[in-house]
C-alpha cells in the first residue's frame, strides 16, 4: 500500500507541471521591461503583445491592460481589463489591475473597494498617468443604448467610466446615475454603486421610481464585499464534490459500458482528492463485469475559453478481472464550469492491469457543495 501511495503522489506531481512551471520567458522579459525606467512604454507594450501570444490566461490579459494604462492607452486598457474579467471575474490579479486602472480614470472610490494584494512579481505598484476618455455625445437615448450594448457584452469597466463621464455632463439626469450604479454593481463595487443609486433616488420624481431606487440602494448597502479567487465562478478549496456519469470502452473489438461516480474534496482551488466507484458490464466474460473501486486526484487549470478548464488525474483502481485486477490510470479531460457544478468529459488511459493500453471515455456531471463559497 505504501508503494501504491508513493506511485500515486508521483504521478500527480507529474500531471500538474503547470502549477509550478512559472511564467513564460516572454512574460518575464515584459515584466523586466515595465519595471525598468530606461525602457519606453511603447517598447513595454511590444514585449507584452509577444507574451500575450503565448497564453490566454486572464491574469496576463489583465497585466497587459495594466501595461497599456501605464503607456497612456486608455481605450485599449479598458478593453483588455474587461476581457480578463469576462474570462475570470474573481481572479485576484485581474482585480488588482482593475483597481489601479479605475483609479487612473478618477474612480477612486470604486477602486478602493477591490482590496487585493499587489502581485508578487510587481512588489511596488507602478505610477499610472491620469487616464481619460471622451464623454459620450449625441442623442441621449442612443448613448444609453450603446452603453447597454457594452454591458450586455460584460464590458462593465468601460461602461462605468463612460457613465461616470456622462453623469458629469448631465448631473441632473436620474437615468445616468441609475445606469452608473448598475455598472458599478456588476463590477462588484457595491458601496460606490449604492452612492450612485442614492443620487438616482434624489432625482427621481414619481413615488414608484423613488420606491424602486430606495430598495435598490438599500440592497446594495447590505452586500458583502466580493471574495477573490483564481478559479472561475467560486473558490473550490474546502468544497466537496459528487460526480455521476457513464462511459464506453472498446477493447479487442468488444464494447463495454460503465456507470461511474466519485466523491471527494478540494484540497486547493486546483486539486481534489476523491474515492471512485463504478459498475461495468457488456463484457462476454463475466469475470470482467462488476464493481470497480479506487482513489484518485484530479487537477484543473483554466483554458483561454473559460469557463472551460483542462483537467488531468491519476487514479488507482481495483477492477473486475480474474487476476491482476489492480490498475493504474491517467485521465485527461475537460470541465465546463457552471455556478456550483460542471459538465465533465474524461478519457481514462490504463497504464497497467488487465485493461492496460485501453482508453475509456466518460461523460458526466459534478456538483460542488459545502466548504468555501
Amino acid at each position: 500500500m505504501k508503494k501504491t501511495s508513493i506511485l500515486l503522489l508521483a504521478l500527480l506531481s507529474f500531471t500538474t507541471p503547470c502549477a509550478y512551471a512559472g511564467p513564460d520567458k516572454t512574460l518575464l522579459f515584459a515584466r523586466e521591461a515595465i519595471a525598468s525606467p530606461s525602457v519606453s512604454p511603447q517598447d513595454v507594450l511590444l514585449k507584452y503583445s509577444e507574451a500575450l501570444k503565448k497564453t490566454h490566461a486572464a491574469s496576463v490579459a489583465a497585466e497587459y491592460a495594466y501595461a497599456q494604462a501605464y503607456a497612456g492607452v486608455p481605450e485599449a486598457a479598458l478593453y483588455n481589463i474587461d476581457r480578463a474579467l469576462i474570462s475570470e471575474p474573481l481572479n485576484p490579479e485581474a482585480r488588482f489591475y482593475l483597481s489601479e486602472i479605475l483609479n487612473a480614470f478618477g474612480l477612486a472610490d470604486a477602486s478602493a473597494e477591490f482590496s487585493v494584494p499587489v502581485p508578487a512579481w510587481l512588489k511596488t505598484p507602478l505610477k499610472l498617468p491620469a487616464l481619460d476618455i471622451a464623454a459620450p455625445s449625441g442623442d441621449f437615448e442612443q448613448v444609453v443604448l450603446d452603453i447597454e450594448q457594452l454591458m450586455s457584452q460584460g464590458r462593465y469597466a468601460q461602461s462605468a467610466v463612460l457613465l461616470d463621464r456622462l453623469c458629469g455632463q448631465q448631473p441632473d439626469n436620474a437615468r445616468c446615475y441609475a445606469g452608473y450604479a448598475l455598472a458599478l454593481e456588476k463590477l462588484g463595487a457595491y458601496k460606490s454603486a449604492a452612492a450612485q443609486a442614492r443620487k438616482n433616488l434624489e432625482l427621481s420624481k414619481t413615488p414608484e421610481r423613488k420606491s424602486a431606487a430606495e430598495a435598490y440602494a438599500a440592497n446594495l448597502e447590505k452586500r458583502q464585499p466580493l471574495k477573490f479567487s483564481a478559479v472561475a465562478g467560486h473558490p473550490l478549496k474546502g468544497r466537496y464534490l459528487a460526480f455521476f456519469g457513464g462511459g464506453l470502452n472498446r477493447t479487442n473489438g468488444e464494447i463495454t459500458y460503465s456507470f461511474s461516480s466519485r466523491a471527494g474534496k478540494f484540497v486547493s482551488d486546483r486539486l481534489d482528492i476523491s474515492a471512485n466507484a463504478a459498475i461495468s458490464g457488456g463484457n462476454p466474460v463475466d469475470d470482467y463485469n462488476g464493481l470497480t473501486l479506487g482513489v484518485g486526484g484530479r487537477y484543473n487549470e483554466p483554458l483561454g475559453f473559460a469557463p472551460v478548464n483542462g483537467t488531468l488525474a491519476a487514479k488507482l483502481e481495483r477492477v473486475p478481472a480474474p487476476d491482476k485486477n489492480l490498475t493504474f490510470l491517467i485521465s485527461p479531460g475537460l470541465s465546463y464550469f457552471l455556478r456550483d457544478s460542471s459538465v465533465d468529459l474524461f478519457w481514462d488511459l490504463a497504464l497497467s492491469g488487465p485493461y492496460s493500453g485501453s482508453v475509456t471515455m466518460s461523460l458526466g456531471y459534478t456538483v460542488y457543495f459545502g466548504g468555501a463559497r
